[in-house]
This record gives C-alpha cells, structure tokens and sequence, in this order.
C-alpha cells in the first residue's frame, strides 16, 4: 500500500470521529456474549451520551466489515481506480455507515455521501505559517493542559462548529510565489510539529466560552472545511 493511500485511510477514520456532526467515543463493558457500548456525541449545543448493546456476533461482523470498508476507501483513494469501482467501494462504505446507524452507534443525521465527498477535497501544506481561531473543541494528544508557548510535536486536533476561522499565507522566493488557504465556519484542523502560542479559553475555567486560539508555525496542517 502506497503512503499517500495510508494517509487517506487513515484520514477518512479520524475524520469520522471528528468530523463536524459527531464524536464518538466507545467504552465496552463485556457481559457474557454482550457488550455495552458508550457512545458520547458532540454537537454545538452540547453532548449525548447513550449506551448500546450488542451482541458479540455483532461486533465480530463490525470488525469483518470494517477490514472491507478499508480496501474500499483504498480505491477512493487511488487516482487511477475506474469510476464502476470508486462507485462500488462507495457504496460499500455508506452500506457500512448505514449498519452504524441502525445499531445505534452514529447519529441518524450523518451524510456519509456529503462526508466523503469532503474528505477527499481536504488541505494540507507543509512548512508554513498559521493562525485559527474560533468557537468548539480541540484535542492534544496526551496533553492535559489548557494552553502553551513553545514547541509542540504532538498532532493538535480542532474542531470548530458554525463560528471558526483558520488561514495560512506563505511567501515563497524559489520560485517566486504567494501561497494562501483558509476555512471559514464549520471545519476540522489538524497541526503537527507546531511552534506558537495556543489556547483552550474553555478549559480555563466554568462560564468561559469553549473558545480556541492557535497562532505560530507548523510543519505540517491541513483539514476539512464542511460547508
């Protein structure tokens, strides 16, 4: 398998549980040939949280299930795959979403035709300067702490919903160009290898807006804009 697809399976997993409608997390409790699933939903108005019973059929099926969806999202990947196949490893993946909803596990609301749609038309760059800001969430990896200056390797991963803006403007000598991209409202960020200042305004403190802030250099960003 070719780097770049990895990259795109990978992307296409995170961008489930990130993307603007949802986030999902799952906390199994085995009871005999049972499992209870917690599943936990972000939206802008705030959370759900459920749990889901299913069957240790059930989850072996998912997993089955989930190993074809990932040589399906292959082919979406893969630029010289035919237009019959991209159409049927579609409509493999939204089969596999469909089975998600019934068992309850994501929302009803999710589009998985508008999702890949976005997936696959996302931005990343290398190397360049950035600044975001906005209302939602934001999540580092092994990081408990609301803010920083300084160097972070980590990924930073943030999630704005309706009121967010990030944009990136990079002048370059050899050859001589302007480079700039931006999201506006609704999208999801990614940052790896960042140098800056950022800011979780809402893990401050009670009564503070979940507001982010994020301004510095990055080896490497990009995201999803979903309107």
């Amino acid at each position: 398998m070719r780097w770049g697809v990895k990259i795109g399976v990978v992307l296409v997993s995170l961008a489930f549980l990130a993307s603007p409608y949802l986030g999902n997390t799952a906390n199994a409790v085995e009871q005999k040939n049972y499992a209870d699933v917690k599943v936990m939903t972000l939206t802008p108005v705030g959370k759900e949280v459920r749990v889901v019973s299913l069957s240790e059929k059930t989850i072996n099926d998912i997993q089955n299930n989930a190993l074809v969806v990932e040589d399906a999202l292959e082919v979406l990947s893969d630029p010289n795959a035919g237009d019959d196949e991209k159409t049927l490893a579609k409509e493999i993946v939204e089969a596999f979403i469909n089975k998600l909803k019934e068992l309850g596990l994501i929302p009803d609301f999710f589009d998985p035709g508008k999702i890949l749609m976005k997936l696959f038309s996302g931005k990343i760059d290398f190397m360049l300067p950035i600044i975001s800001f906005g209302r939602g969430f934001s999540w580092i990896p092994l990081y408990p702490g609301e803010a920083f200056i300084g160097f972070m390797f980590r990924p930073i991963i943030m999630q704005y919903f309706l009121l967010g803006y990030t944009a990136s403007l990079n002048i370059n000598l050899l050859p001589p160009r302007i480079e700039y991209w931006d999201m506006v409202g609704t999208h999801t960020l990614f940052v790896l290898g960042f140098v800056g200042i950022y800011i979780d305004f809402g893990k401050i403190g009670y009564g503070i807006p979940k507001l982010q802030f994020l301004m510095g250099e990055s080896l490497i960003a990009g995201g999803y804009d979903w309107l």
